[in-house]
């Protein structure tokens, strides 16, 4: 009867082992799927109306068109804010390297405008 059990004990554990290696390599696929090839953010706020909703939206964006200096005018990238640098924000790339960009330094009190070259 001790046979017994123990022998049944082991396929026990070896099952859990089974799940739990399966469950490990899935993790593990997530974790490199989502630091270096695609991550999903929730986007929301007025800035980028109306191309995404003022309540927010579920995007997914690629890790991949970095690396491969695959960023142009007109995407949008998701940056870290340097106001506060725990807090993911959504931009519309404006300009490259060598355009010029104008824009307005005050919008409620003048309408003086800069150029920069980027």
């Amino acid at each position: 009867m001790g046979s017994r059990n123990l022998k049944q004990m082991g396929s026990i554990v070896k099952e859990a082992l089974d799940g739990t290696l399966l469950i490990s390599k899935f993790l593990c696929f997530l974790h490199v799927t989502n630091k270096y090839l695609c991550t999903i953010a929730l986007v929301y706020g007025p800035s980028m109306l109306p191309t995404f909703n003022l309540t927010g939206d579920l995007v997914l964006a690629d890790r991949i068109s970095i690396l491969f200096n695959r960023v142009g005018k007109g995407d949008i990238v998701l940056v870290r804010s340097p106001e506060n640098p725990r807090k993911i924000v959504t931009k519309r790339v404006m300009g490259m390297e060598g355009d010029r960009v104008s824009f307005i330094l005050d919008t409620k009190n003048s309408d003086r405008w800069e150029t920069l070259v980027v």
